[in-house]
């Protein structure tokens, strides 16, 4: 019953145990407790979880990691507080755009490497873009930028 809402989701069992921290074959045995209403053998805030995904039928992957992130996460698990600082935003943002095109591109850029050249290149030159004495180098990573950019816009 849960794999199957799991499957509609789009969120994959894997996916799942690493967002909550446990291990796959956990998340597995949690799973069979769960469809053989074994309650008491599951993790609270897993139990928690399971009943928000099977009781809400309009949720969808990206209010599962929302809820995730906002109610089974702790954010002082993290070291700094630039870290906290930041998931705090991020966290923020998620829950307020859930459905915007930033959401699903960080979505995607948690699942897969294949962006990480253009994440690593926007990273790099956000300093310059505000930055008003630069060297010939930095001036040729903003042109290839604005080339870029008035590349998408003119399509």
């Amino acid at each position: 019953m849960l794999k199957e809402r799991l499957k509609e989701i789009d969120l994959r069992i894997t996916e799942l145990a690493d967002y909550l921290q446990i291990s796959r074959p956990t998340m597995y045995k949690f799973i069979d407790y769960y469809d053989t209403r074994n309650f008491d053998l599951i993790n609270r805030k897993v139990l928690r979880l399971f009943n928000y995904i099977t009781e809400n039928e309009l949720a969808g992957k990206k209010n599962v990691v929302n809820y995730i992130l906002t109610n089974l996460v702790e954010i002082k698990e993290l070291g700094s507080d630039e870290e906290q600082d930041t998931l705090k935003k991020v966290r923020k943002f998620l829950a307020s755009n859930p459905k915007s095109k930033k959401c699903q591109f960080i979505d995607i850029c948690t699942q897969t490497d294949a962006y990480d050249d253009i994440v690593y290149f926007l990273v790099d030159i956000y300093p310059l873009l505000r930055k008003k004495n630069l060297s010939d180098e930095e001036k040729s990573l903003l042109v290839k930028f604005k080339e870029i950019k008035s590349q998408i816009k003119n399509n």
